[in-house]
């Protein structure tokens, strides 16, 4: 099901998305000294955990997840960053959101 993913490319631009999915499993998001801001707040998951992978090359992608998930970030920065703003789940973690990917003079914020 195609609504249950995300994915955006900006290349000197912006991309803005919103998934409302109740079944989210993840995506693919790339900033080409360009944005990418995707809005997961009205999402949830079926299964336990969704991956995406990111790559910011001199551009900034912006996540904004929903209170009940966590977050693992397993980005790896070259001159770049990851930047994990989240607040921890009250329930404990039962949604995983995974980011992956490389931000290489640029960088990735997750936040809710």
């Amino acid at each position: 099901d195609p609504s249950s993913t995300v994915s955006g490319i900006a290349v000197l631009g912006g991309v803005e998305r919103t998934c409302n999915s109740q079944d989210f499993r993840g995506g693919e998001l790339t900033a080409f000294m360009g944005g990418c801001v995707v809005d997961l707040r009205n999402a949830d998951m079926k299964v336990g955990e969704a991956v995406i992978q990111t790559f910011a090359f001199w551009g900034g992608i912006e996540i904004k997840v929903p209170e009940d998930w966590s977050v693992s970030v397993q980005g790896f920065p070259i001159l770049g960053g990851f930047d994990e703003k989240t607040r921890a789940p009250k329930d404990g973690p039962r949604k995983v959101l995974i980011i992956k990917g490389f931000a290489i003079m640029g960088g990735v914020e997750i936040r809710n």
